[in-house]
């Protein structure tokens, strides 16, 4: 029985910026089957250094951002290849990191710089293979650390930390606001002091270099909220001097004073800026650039950013919000039994919830409509009756007077009975009508009768399948439910095993692709923590979740203090008789 590996680099002239790309393909031949694994990625840039070898260590290559010779710049994929039959000896030297030991919830990562072999402190780590004859080493990507324990009870992981660990929803992070103030790291996550406007003489309005205490927090792209209320858009960092667009997403643009306050804004782009709710809009698209969320920045940068594959977004505000009439069998051809060329009037509250009745909420409208000459079906025609109440909820959508206003309301034949739902997502997504002026529809043919107190509802309010609130005769509404997210796990119905809900996210794939259902919905950058994505789930609000203040955060970064890429690559023979030869190739 044999096995055989071999490795294929493929070369196409499919458009990329050299007008080439480059793939990568790991197959493994085996008398049971074949395997074939490959990468999606696409790397339109190719390094080549082939080097003979003797007993001596030679150094191959050292990893860094600035170009220079034996240099290589942001390699994503890594082969190193014996061209020879006599073995290698291949050194592959890491920085090394661990839990600072903070204990309390505020643990984060450190370089670990150590006396390991008696020639002074050090934080880098070396590791050698050998490499046989003709045999080869692929690696993903050049991010590899050496990860240290603080504890040797503990074993831990060099892309977790626990005080850099965010799950919330977004509308939990400030108290409902749309951002979160930049402050420094202390002894709870960024609850130190604030990073606030550095300038006595005030930034006048035409002004778009912004001063600030510390300008290592902040990147290209940001959006931050200022407070004089304006949003500005981060275009460069220089130092503590930012130079930024004004008056985004239309806000007023407006004098900053000393020591105002700055916060990461991380509302929907697509959204005016003062919507008040961080959610998708009703094509299901949102694009957020406040950081991660307020997450992801450090003054130091050593673990600035995200933890690349550890995003996830979800579950959405996407069950409830609606309120059942409580019919049964009917049909769009049915007679309502309404009065032909009568106007009828009933009142509803849309995304609003008080326990006190209609007399405790803003948002209460009086819906009249009026019954066709000739069609008082449910909805057999255009001029049916629910159609003609739909065509009430569209008008009220525009009508900056109403509490309809900018609310998306449907109502129409559900299962046989009738449904009236809020086309929003949001955590207070609700749906609830009563019966208080006008000429009632309820009571009349087979729409729902009014409550007498005996009949199971309040005098004078509607008998709908949904939850009485307030008191009185005037002021009693119906609830239906209100929205819920959708549950972060499920019971598989065939086993009976509790599984994670994979459909309910959007899932990062470590590639910087957001993912529902395995298709690429959206992006997420680790460096500066924004993200964007087109997804299913319109108007909603949403929870979050990913991993900052660890070794594997953010982009590769070769800072002498935390350098989260391989160091450098080193080789030698192992015969002394003979010399070895590889091949290192770098994909990028």
């Amino acid at each position: 029985m044999s096995y055989t590996i071999a490795t294929r680099n493929r070369t196409n002239n499919r458009a990329s910026a050299n007008g080439k790309v480059a793939n990568v393909e790991l197959e493994l031949k085996t008398p049971d089957g074949d395997y074939l694994c490959t990468s999606d990625r696409v790397y339109t840039e190719r390094s080549t250094i082939i080097q003979d070898l003797d007993t001596s260590i030679i150094k191959i290559s050292t990893f860094d951002k600035d170009l220079g010779a034996l240099t290589i710049q942001n390699a994503k994929a890594i082969v190193i290849k014996n061209l020879s039959d006599i073995c290698a000896e291949i050194f592959i030297t890491v920085h090394d990191f661990k839990n600072d030991g903070g204990g309390g919830g505020t643990n984060t990562d450190v370089a670990n710089s150590l006396d390991v072999g008696g020639g002074g402190s050090t934080p880098f780590r070396t590791m050698t293979m050998l490499l046989p004859a003709n045999d080869f080493i692929y690696l993903p990507n050049n991010r590899i650390i050496s990860y240290s324990q603080n504890t040797q009870a503990t074993f831990e992981s060099g892309g977790n930390s626990a005080v850099g660990r965010l799950s919330a929803e977004p509308k939990d992070l400030n108290s409902g606001q749309e951002y979160i103030e930049v402050k420094a790291f202390s002894s709870t996550y960024f609850g130190g002091a604030n990073i606030l406007i550095n300038d006595g003489s005030h930034i006048a309005i035409s002004d778009t270099e912004m001063p600030v205490d510390d300008g290592d927090w902040f990147k290209a792209g940001d959006l931050l909220h200022i407070e004089n209320g304006e949003i500005v858009e981060v275009e460069s960092v220089s130092t503590n001097t930012l130079t930024v667009k004004r008056g985004m997403l239309g806000s007023n643009q407006a004098q900053i004073d000393d020591d105002h306050k700055i916060s990461f804004f991380f509302g929907n782009k697509h959204l005016a800026f003062d919507n008040g709710k961080c959610m998708t809009d009703q094509n299901g698209k949102f694009a957020q650039c406040g950081a991660f969320f307020g997450y992801g920045r450090t003054a130091d940068k050593v673990i600035d950013g995200i933890v690349a594959g550890s995003v996830a977004i979800g579950p959405f505000y996407t069950e409830g919000g609606f309120l059942d009439f409580g019919l049964q069998n009917i049909k769009a051809s049915d007679e309502t039994g309404l009065t032909a060329s009568t106007t009828y009037t009933f009142h509803i509250v849309v995304d609003e919830f008080n326990n006190g009745g209609f007399d405790s909420v803003s948002s209460e409208t009086a819906i009249a409509f009026t019954t066709d000459a000739s069609d008082t079906t449910f909805a057999g025609s255009a001029n049916a009756v629910l159609p003609k109440i739909q065509a009430r909820f569209d008008a009220l959508f525009y009508d900056s007077s109403s509490g309809l206003h900018n609310k998306q309301v449907r109502i129409a034949l559900n299962n046989g009975d009738i449904r009236v739902t809020s086309l929003s997502n949001h955590s207070e997504t609700i749906v609830g009508i009563g019966n208080v002026s006008g000429t009632t529809p309820f009571g009349v043919g087979r729409f729902p009768a009014l409550g007498n107190g005996s009949n199971g509802g309040a005098s004078g309010v509607p008998v709908l399948q949904g939850s009485e609130h307030g008191g009185g005769t005037t002021d009693t509404i119906v609830y239906g439910p209100a929205s819920t997210k959708a549950q972060e796990t499920i019971e598989d119905p065939v086993s009976g095993k509790v599984v994670k809900n994979t459909a309910a996210f959007l899932l990062d794939d470590g590639n910087g692709n957001l993912l529902h259902n395995g298709g690429v919905v959206g992006s997420i950058s680790y460096v500066t923590g924004h993200c964007e994505f087109t997804c299913p789930f319109v108007n909603a609000e949403f929870k979050v979740m990913a991993n900052t203040l660890s070794a594997h955060a953010g982009g590769a970064k070769y800072l002498a203090s935390s350098f989260n890429t391989i160091q450098d690559l080193r080789a030698r023979s192992v015969n002394a008789r003979k010399d070895s030869k590889i091949e290192l190739i770098l994909l990028g």
